[in-house]
C-alpha cells in the first residue's frame, strides 16, 4: 500500500477512478432533505451554512465535507475528533501537549493548525458551536449528543468567520425545537465498561414557544496501567446537558433562541508511556539524573544491563507500550458552561438582521508526572481558567431579483483569564504562566454578484484589529545546590504586561460557472491570518518574554461540483496551493528548557481533495473520500532549531484515504437490517517537530477497518447496533513528545479493538 501511494500519478489516477465508481465520505451529509437516509433511489440534498445563509452544499464554492446526524450515527460518531476518519485533510488530535489536559483539540486542515493549548498562542482552525466560536482548544474534544450537522470548511474563511481561522473552520449546529415532537435517545455499552447514555427531548411548549433539553453521560475504564497511582490512564468521565428555549411566533419575522450548556470532563489522565531516552543528549536532565545515580560517575552506567533494577537510574526499566510508572499527581478536571442569545428578524422576504450574544467559561486543573518515574524530572501542574464574551451582527440579504447576494457585518470578541504552571525540574521548581486579556473587532462584508445566469462572482473583505495583553507571573520557587544556584523568588521574566497587536485586511475573490444545472466549477482566492504572541514557559530566567509575529496564508484553490446519474452520484474535487508566511511552530531550543513557540519561517503547501457518493438503488449506499497535502519547507529563519528544509509538518499525513458501504436490508414485518464497513487510512506522520525527522517520533502509515450491523424496527423508533471498532487492533500512535533539555521520548497510543452494543429510540 505504502510503495502504491507513494506513485503519485497511479494514486491520483486510482482515486479518480474510485470517485467516479464508488464514491464524500461517508460523512458527507449535514441537513439532509429527500431521499432515505439509509438508502433510496437518489442522494439527499444537503443544505450547508458556511456562507451565514442556508445554501445546497453543490451551489457552495467551497471545499467542504458535511455530516448530518443520521451520517453521524450511521459511522458510528459519538466525539467530534473522530470525523478526522472520513475528512480528507484533516487532522483532529486529543493531544495533552505540555501538560496533563485529557481534552485538547489539535486540529489541522490541509497542514495548518496548532498543537498547544496555552493562551499565548491561537488555535489555526476556529471551532464553531451555534455560530459562536470556542476561543480555547482545552475542552475541544466534546462528545455529541443533540448535534444536527457538522461542517469542515478547509482553507481560510477570512471573511466570514475571521478570528484564528487561518486553515479552515469546524462548523457544529446543534437541533433546534420546533412544533415537532421528537424524543431520542440511545445506550451504548462496550470494551473496557465503556458506558454511553444520551437522550433529547424536544417539542412544543405554546404557540411560538419551543424548549429542548439534552444530556449525556459517558464513562470508559482507561487503558494504560498506573500502579504507583493506583489507576489506569486515558479513562473517560463525562457528563454534558444543553437546554434551548426558541421564540418564533408564527408569521412576525421573528426568532430568539437562548441556549445554555454545562460539561464536567474529569479523568485519571492522558494515556501516556515513556518509550525511550536519546543517550547523545548529554545535557538534559536524564543524563544529569544518572550522573547523580551513579554517584557523579559516568551516566551511561545506568543504560547498562545490570543497573535495570537500579530505581535511581532513569532507563530501559520505564519503558513500555501499556503501563506509565509516575509517582506524582496525574488527572485532568474540567468545568464547561456556555450561554448564547441567537436573534432574527425578517426586515423583508429577502433581508435579515442576526445578533448572537454569547457566554463561555472555562474553569480547570490539571497535572502531570511527564518522566513517567519514580523520579522528580519533570512535573507539571495547570490551574486554567477562560472567561470569553461575543457580539456578532450579521445583515444578510438578496436583491436585483436574487442577482446580488449580501452578507455583512460586525464581530467583538472578549477573553480573559489564567494558566498559572506550576513545575518542577529535578533542580529547580518554579512558577509558570500568567494572565491574558484579549479583545478582537472586526468588520466584514461579502458580496455575490450573478453576471450571467451561470457565472457568479463572489467577493469578500474583513477588517480585524487584534489586541492582546499577557501579564507573565513566572519566578524560581526554590533551586537544588550545587547544580543550580539562583536565588528563592527570581523573576524569569519581568513582572510586567506585555503587548501583542496587529490590524488586518483579509480579502477572498471567487469565480463560480454552472456549466449545467448539475456541474459547478469554481476558482478562489482568500486570504487568512492568526495573531502573534508569547512563548509561556520560560526557564532559565531572561530578559525580556520572548513573541512570535503574526503568521498569514495566501490560498488558491480550484474544483468542481457535480451530480450525475439522476441523482445518484455526487462527485466533489478541489486542488489548492498555499503560500504560509511566518508559521508559527512549537519547537525547540538547547538554550531553554522546554518547548517555545517561534516563526519558523516559510512554506508551501498544495494537494486536493475528492469526495463522493454513490447509491446504485436497492438499499446499497457507497462513500469515498481521498486527501493529499504536500507541505514543504521553503524557507526557515536564522536561529530556528531542530529543524531543517526536509523536516516534515507535525501530525499531518501526505494522504487521508476513507470508503464506506452499507446496504439497508428490508424484513418486511420484522424491520430492517442495516449491514455498514468503513476503512481509513491515513499516511506516516511525525507526532513532534523537535528533532530533525526524529524516527523515535514516526508514525508509519496505517489503516483502520470499523463495521456494525443495526437492525431497525419496522416504524423505525427501535434500534439495535452491534459493532467493532479497529478490527485489526492496530496500536498507532496519537501523540509524541520529546525535549533535548529532559532526554526522554514520551508517547501515546490508540486503545485498539473495541466491541460494543447500542440500543436507540427515536420518534
Amino acid at each position: 500500500m505504502a510503495k502504491a501511494i507513494s506513485n503519485g500519478n497511479h494514486a491520483l489516477s486510482s482515486l479518480l477512478l474510485a470517485g467516479l465508481l464508488a464514491t464524500t465520505s461517508g460523512a458527507a451529509l449535514a441537513q439532509e432533505q429527500g431521499g432515505a437516509p439509509g438508502g433510496g433511489d437518489a442522494l439527499e440534498t444537503i443544505t450547508v451554512t458556511a456562507r451565514k445563509q442556508a445554501e445546497n452544499l453543490q451551489d457552495t464554492p467551497i471545499s467542504i465535507t458535511a455530516f448530518s446526524a443520521q451520517r453521524l450515527e450511521a459511522q458510528g460518531i459519538a466525539q467530534v475528533n473522530r470525523i478526522q476518519d472520513f475528512t480528507p485533510n484533516l487532522t483532529f488530535a486529543n493531544i495533552p501537549s505540555n501538560s496533563g489536559v485529557a481534552s485538547n483539540a489539535a486540529v489541522y486542515i490541509r497542514g495548518i493548525g496548532q498543537s498547544d493549548f496555552a493562551p499565548t498562542v491561537e488555535p489555526g482552525v476556529g471551532i464553531y458551536v451555534d455560530g459562536v466560536y470556542l476561543g480555547r482548544t482545552v475542552g475541544g474534544v466534546f462528545d455529541l449528543i443533540d448535534v444536527n450537522s457538522v461542517e469542515v470548511l478547509r482553507g481560510p474563511q477570512g471573511t466570514l468567520f475571521g478570528r484564528n481561522t487561518i486553515g479552515g473552520a469546524i462548523n457544529v449546529t446543534t437541533i433546534q425545537p420546533d412544533d415537532s415532537v421528537r424524543v431520542k435517545g440511545d445506550f451504548k455499552y462496550g470494551t473496557d465498561n465503556l458506558v454511553n447514555l444520551r437522550a433529547m427531548v424536544s417539542g412544543p411548549l405554546a404557540d411560538g414557544l419551543y424548549a429542548k433539553v439534552a444530556g449525556g453521560i459517558f464513562r470508559q475504564d482507561g487503558y494504560v496501567n498506573a500502579p504507583a497511582l493506583g489507576k489506569k490512564l486515558g479513562n473517560k468521565d463525562s457528563s454534558t446537558i444543553r437546554g434551548t428555549l426558541r421564540l418564533a411566533p408564527q408569521d412576525s419575522g421573528l426568532e430568539v433562541t437562548l441556549s445554555a450548556d454545562y460539561t464536567r470532563d474529569k479523568s485519571h489522565g492522558a494515556p501516556v508511556v515513556v518509550t525511550g531516552i536519546d543517550p547523545a543528549a548529554a545535557g538534559s536532565f536524564v543524563t544529569l539524573q544518572n550522573f547523580i545515580a551513579t554517584g557523579f560517575g559516568n551516566p551511561a552506567d545506568c543504560l547498562t544491563t545490570a543497573a535495570v533494577t537500579n530505581t535511581n537510574c532513569y532507563n530501559q526499566r520505564l519503558y513500555s507500550n501499556d503501563t506509565n510508572y509516575s509517582t506524582g499527581p496525574t488527572f485532568s478536571d474540567l468545568k464547561l458552561w456556555s450561554a448564547s442569545l441567537t436573534a432574527s428578524y425578517e426586515i423583508a422576504d429577502d433581508m435579515q438582521l442576526k445578533s448572537i450574544t454569547a457566554i463561555r467559561r472555562i474553569n480547570g486543573s490539571f497535572a502531570q508526572d511527564r518522566d513517567g518515574s519514580n523520579l522528580g524530572i519533570n512535573h507539571v501542574y495547570d490551574v486554567f481558567t477562560q472567561k470569553q464574551f461575543s457580539q456578532e451582527f450579521q445583515f444578510v440579504g438578496k436583491a436585483m431579483d436574487g442577482r446580488l447576494n449580501w452578507v455583512t457585518g460586525l464581530y467583538f470578541f472578549k477573553e480573559k483569564g489564567q494558566d498559572i504552571n506550576p513545575i518542577d525540574f529535578l533542580v529547580v521548581s518554579a512558577q509558570s504562566g500568567g494572565y491574558y486579556d484579549y479583545k478582537n473587532w472586526a468588520a466584514f462584508a461579502q458580496l455575490g454578484f450573478k453576471v450571467t445566469e451561470a457565472l457568479t462572482l463572489t467577493g469578500g473583505l474583513r477588517y480585524t484589529e487584534d489586541r492582546k495583553d499577557y501579564l507573565p507571573d513566572q519566578y524560581v520557587v526554590s533551586t537544588l545546590l550545587p547544580f543550580l544556584d539562583i536565588p528563592t523568588g527570581t523573576r524569569t521574566v519581568p513582572y510586567q504586561t506585555v503587548e501583542a497587536n496587529v490590524n488586518k485586511w483579509t480579502p477572498m475573490v471567487s469565480l463560480s460557472y454552472q456549466v449545467q444545472p448539475d456541474l459547478m466549477l469554481y476558482a478562489t482566492y482568500s486570504q487568512g491570518f492568526k495573531g502573534g504572541g508569547y512563548t509561556q514557559r520560560i526557564f532559565p530566567p531572561e530578559p525580556s518574554l520572548p513573541s512570535f509575529r503574526p503568521e498569514t496564508v495566501d490560498s488558491y484553490e480550484a474544483g468542481f461540483k457535480l451530480m450525475a446519474l439522476d441523482n445518484r452520484l455526487r462527485l466533489n474535487a478541489a486542488a489548492f496551493y498555499t503560500n504560509y508566511q511566518d508559521m508559527q511552530l512549537l519547537v525547540a531550543d538547547a538554550s531553554r528548557v522546554g518547548p517555545f513557540i517561534t516563526n519558523a519561517g516559510k512554506a508551501r503547501i498544495q494537494g486536493l481533495e475528492i469526495e463522493g457518493n454513490f447509491v446504485p438503488g436497492d438499499g446499497w449506499r457507497l462513500n469515498a473520500a481521498a486527501g493529499m497535502t504536500d507541505a514543504k519547507f521553503k524557507r526557515l529563519d536564522a536561529g530556528v532549531q531542530g529543524l531543517a528544509l526536509d523536516s516534515k509538518f507535525v501530525l499531518v499525513s501526505k494522504w487521508t484515504l476513507s470508503a464506506s458501504v452499507e446496504k439497508e436490508i428490508e424484513l418486511g414485518g420484522a424491520g430492517a437490517l442495516t449491514p455498514h464497513v468503513d476503512w481509513s487510512y491515513r499516511s506516516g506522520f511525525f507526532t513532534n517537530a523537535n528533532g530533525i525527522n526524529d524516527p523515535h517520533l514516526y508514525q508509519p502509515g496505517y489503516s483502520v477497518v470499523n463495521a456494525s450491523i443495526r437492525w431497525q424496527d419496522p416504524s423505525r423508533v427501535y434500534s439495535l447496533t452491534f459493532g467493532v471498532d479497529n478490527i485489526a487492533d492496530k496500536k498507532f500512535r496519537v501523540f509524541g513528545d520529546y525535549q533535548p533539555s529532559f532526554g526522554f521520548y514520551m508517547q501515546a497510543f490508540d486503545r485498539g479493538r473495541q466491541y460494543y452494543a447500542r440500543a436507540g429510540v427515536s420518534f
